[in-house]
């Protein structure tokens, strides 16, 4: 009998309207046949899912119509989550003509916003001299200032990654907070100081050294940093650290530092053969 009843269960299920499923009548797009008014089309959707994935096809497109209707949307104002899709376009797209827009939502409310304004700024290729290149740096430098960790984060880094020297300072006063980009971005533009508020921390036990040991080997690595007397005292503290990441270091500038110190690279081959 207990049979004969999931019989009859099965066979009403197999008779019942079949249930729907997720998605189902709706068209797969071929994006990249899509023309650009079809694309703006598409950008406008009510499915956010689409509109979005609008917003990253117009990345990889070329036309100024794309690019001024991705700008008119954006001052326009969107859903957060499609807002970040079209400033994730134009840093693709590269184009000096969102520069203002950018610079706009680099003091957005929104932290996720800010950063991807900041990340296609520091995108834009512009001289090193010009007003919009410095304008962008100064954005970076209040953006340390940011209550955002990850605002100040990517800011950090884009200092660094940039060589403007005077972050060193605020790089500092964060690094002394624990910001790991912070302490990265110094091995871009870290100088004596730097190299003496790491040798500080590397003293204090509970630092987390593996980071600032890291950052220690983009500093020796650099042909800009120095005087020589300083490289010789960080690779003798490197010398006393027992951590596999600072025999790296070692190796690494033992073999492929810049030629013009050769007593500091000389002296970390001499640790490394002792050891």
């Amino acid at each position: 009998m207990k049979y004969a009843a999931i019989t009859l269960v099965l066979g009403a299920l197999l008779v019942s309207p079949a249930a729907p499923v997720m998605g189902a009548g709706k068209a797969t797009i071929n994006w990249r046949a899509q023309n650009d008014n079809k694309l703006l089309d598409l950008l406008l959707s009510k499915d956010l899912n689409v509109a979005i994935r609008a917003a990253k096809e117009l990345g990889n497109r070329k036309s100024p119509l794309t690019m001024d209707n991705l700008l008119q949307q954006l001052l326009l104002g969107h859903p957060p989550k499609l807002s970040l899709a079209m400033l994730e376009a134009l840093e693709v797209r590269k184009d000096p003509k969102s520069y203002k827009t950018l610079v706009f939502y680099a003091t957005h409310r929104s932290p996720e916003l800010r950063v991807a304004a900041l990340q296609a700024l520091s995108k834009l290729t512009y001289k090193t001299n010009s007003k919009e290149y410095l304008h962008i740096n100064e954005l970076l430098l209040n953006s340390l200032r940011d209550y955002s960790a990850i605002v100040r984060g990517k800011a950090a880094w884009h200092l660094g990654k940039r060589k403007v020297l005077k972050a060193e300072k605020p790089l500092l006063q964060l690094f002394g907070k624990g910001s790991v980009p912070a302490t990265q971005a110094l091995g871009f533009i870290g100088g004596i100081r730097t190299a003496r508020a790491f040798a500080i921390s590397l003293e204090n036990r509970k630092t987390q050294k593996e980071v600032i040991v890291n950052t220690i080997g983009s500093l020796l690595l650099r042909e800009d940093f120095g005087p020589e007397p300083v490289r010789v005292q960080l690779v003798k503290i490197l010398g006393t650290i027992n951590l596999p990441g600072a025999q790296t270091v070692l190796l690494k500038y033992s073999g492929s530092g810049p030629n013009q110190f050769a007593r500091s690279r000389k002296l970390a081959f001499k640790i490394l053969s002792s050891k």
